[in-house]
C-alpha cells in the first residue's frame, strides 16, 4: 500500500466512523466518493494549466 493508499484509507475510515456508517459499505460509498473527488480536481488542474499555457503561447 503507497503513502497516498494509506492516507485515502485513513480518510475514508475516519469520515465513516463520523458518518457512524464504519460497516463495509459505508466505506465503500465514501472510497468510490474520494476518487470521484479526485479525479474530477485532477481534471480542473489539467484544464487550468492547458488554459493558462495556451495564453502564454499566443
Amino acid at each position: 500500500m503507497t503513502a497516498s493508499e494509506r492516507r485515502k484509507a485513513q480518510a475514508v475510515a475516519r469520515a465513516a466512523r463520523l458518518a457512524v456508517r464504519e460497516d463495509e459499505t459505508g466505506r465503500q460509498a465514501l472510497a468510490d466518493l474520494w476518487t470521484e473527488t479526485f479525479e474530477e480536481g485532477r481534471l480542473a488542474a489539467l484544464e487550468e494549466l492547458r488554459d493558462r499555457v495556451c495564453v502564454c503561447m499566443k
